[in-house]
């Protein structure tokens, strides 16, 4: 008979492990390498990973989305070139008739996240709105391709403010309500409440978590 106090209980509850809890392990893993970007098997090997890199996948789509949503991006990622995105958006412009919204850019043509587009012009309407001046004969070509010097000059959010903005909106858009936990094709994105062109600062009373669809839209109106 064993007397250490250990209770063989079939009806022990299975203990879920949080949100919070999962990506805090790869917070802290990432805070270990310098927040680059690294593999499932990497994690495993951390003596103090505390949950297997399969829940993790499982929890929040695949290992790639978990990694995003603390801001690391990675992996076999297709970097375009100005000239790509362009000429990809002028191609389902001509498709559907109007400038393309975000659902157009990540379901036709290229499936290109809107990504590149935000890091070279500053969202996908600035982009449109470069590409119709371009035709329009009031700007280069050169000068199309070269992007919006605001977009170029803006400061990423730093790594350890981003998780700090999550931690505290609790993974969810803080409009809609959404989070990569319950749909796995939520894309979260920090904010500035009042953005960086116009004096914004990456302080955390100026930031929020919105996902991509509600910051999107909230970029080009």
């Amino acid at each position: 008979m064993n007397n250490d106090g250990f209770s063989f209980d079939l009806n022990a509850k299975v203990t879920r492990k949080s949100d919070h809890d999962l990506l805090g392990a790869v917070e802290e893993y990432a805070k270990v390498v310098g927040y680059r970007y690294f593999t499932k098997g990497e994690f495993d090997k951390w003596p103090r990973h505390g949950c297997g890199s399969n829940t993790i996948s499982r929890r929040f789509g695949s290992w790639k989305k978990a990694l995003a949503i603390i801001g690391i991006e990675g992996g076999r990622t297709y970097e375009y070139t100005p000239e790509e995105l362009v000429d990809n958006l002028e191609v389902l412009w001509k498709k559907v008739g109007r400038p393309p919204g975000s659902r157009q850019i990540r379901q036709m043509g290229a499936k290109i996240s809107l990504t590149p587009y935000r890091r070279i012009w500053g969202s996908v309407r600035k982009a449109c709105e470069s590409i119709a001046r371009f035709h329009r004969g009031e700007i280069t070509r050169e000068q199309l391709l070269g992007g919006s010097v605001e977009a170029v000059r803006r400061k990423k959010v730093p790594l350890d403010v981003r998780w700090s903005v999550l931690k505290r909106d609790n993974y969810r858009c803080v409009v809609c309500g959404a989070s990569p936990a319950v749909d796995h094709s939520v894309r979260l994105e920090v904010d500035h409440i009042v953005p960086v062109a116009k004096g914004g600062s990456n302080d955390l009373g100026n930031l929020r978590t919105l996902c991509q669809n509600c910051n999107v839209g909230k970029s080009d109106k």
